[in-house]
C-alpha cells in the first residue's frame, strides 16, 4: 500500500460517514457535496538522519457546498461544516489516529497548515461554493538511508 492509498484510505472512512459522495483523489467534479484530496507532495524530506529521514506527505481537501447570494445563513453553515472537519483533523492529530504508512514509517502530526477554511472560490450562477484546507502529515522515514545505499 502507498502513502497515497493511505491518506485516501484515512479520509474516506470519515467522508462516508458526513456526505454522500465519494471522496475523489486528485480530481474534484462542481457537485455540491463533493469531497476531494489533492496531493502537493510526498517524501520531501526536511533533515535526513543517520537512520532515516523526517519527511512531509502535503495535500489538500477540497470540499463543494451550496452557496447563497441572499441574506439567509446558508453560507455560515456551510463555512461550519468545512470548520467541523478542520476540527476532525485536529482531533485525530490529539488521538494519534494516523493514517498507516507501513512499518518504516512513523508518524509523528497530521496538522491543518491554516486555521480556518479558505474560500477558494465561488459559483454564484450554479449556487457553488469552493472550500479548501490545507493539511500535511509529518513522519519519520527509517527505510529512506538504506534506499539511498541500494
Amino acid at each position: 500500500m502507498t502513502k497515497h492509498d493511505a491518506v485516501y484510505k484515512f479520509f474516506k472512512q470519515k467522508i462516508d460517514e458526513i456526505a454522500e459522495q465519494t471522496l475523489g483523489f486528485n480530481y474534484s467534479s462542481e457537485s455540491i457535496d463533493q469531497i476531494a484530496l489533492t496531493t502537493d507532495y510526498s517524501d520531501r524530506v526536511i533533515k535526513r538522519y543517520f537512520k532515516g529521514a523526517k519527511k512531509v506527505y502535503g495535500f489538500t481537501i477540497t470540499i463543494i457546498r451550496p452557496y447563497s447570494t441572499d441574506l439567509d445563513m446558508l453560507n455560515l453553515e456551510c463555512m461550519n461544516f468545512v470548520q467541523e472537519f478542520m476540527d476532525w483533523i485536529t482531533e485525530q492529530n490529539r488521538k494519534k489516529n494516523f493514517p498507516d504508512f507501513g512499518p518504516d514509517c512513523q508518524i509523528q502530526e497530521i496538522e491543518n497548515l491554516q486555521n480556518m477554511p479558505n474560500l477558494s472560490g465561488i459559483n454564484p450562477k450554479e449556487g457553488l461554493a469552493r472550500y479548501q484546507i490545507q493539511c500535511r502529515i509529518n513522519y519519520f522515514d527509517k527505510e529512506e538511508n538504506r534506499n539511498e545505499t541500494k
